[in-house]
């Protein structure tokens, strides 16, 4: 009889779930993929925003940069054919795709009693400089190395 028992016992206990399981692991996962397809979208929104309220704001005379580097002074603007045209030296225009036109460039002049920033490397009239030196200025450190033309 207490073999009986005793399987009887056993069966009992292999019959009873054990460990935690994984139920939480498929409602995790979905929050997970939610908020990296979310987050990102809202992200883009606001800079998208915020590209359009600068392009809003220029006006001829408005120094900008394009998306691509090129600084110059907007002269026109045609909103519905999207195109700026930019005068990147004097006499010379370009005209680009208004989305390029990212950044309104505005420069802060010093105010009044501050120097101006020194260049690293800048020597004074007397050879002094009160600026940090580069030390990859001097000109006999860059050897380059025999040339294979």
């Amino acid at each position: 009889m207490s073999s009986l028992l005793l399987t009887q016992s056993l069966s009992a206990q292999a019959a009873q779930p054990t460990g935690g399981g994984t139920s939480w692991l498929l409602p995790f996962m979905l929050v997970a993929l939610v908020l990296l397809v979310w987050l990102p979208m809202r992200r883009q929104k606001k800079a998208m925003a915020q590209v359009k309220e600068k392009q809003a704001a220029m006006a001829p005379g408005t120094e900008v940069m394009t998306n691509y580097g090129l600084y110059g002074t907007v002269r026109s603007i045609d909103r519905d054919a999207n195109k700026v045209v930019l005068e990147i030296a004097p006499g010379t225009a370009v005209t680009v795709h208004l989305q390029t036109v990212t950044t309104v460039v505005e420069e802060a002049a010093p105010a009044a009693g501050t120097a101006a920033p020194v260049e690293p490397g800048v020597r004074d009239a007397d050879g002094t400089g009160s600026g940090p030196v580069d030390p990859l200025d001097d000109d006999s450190r860059r050897d380059p190395g025999p040339r294979n033309d």
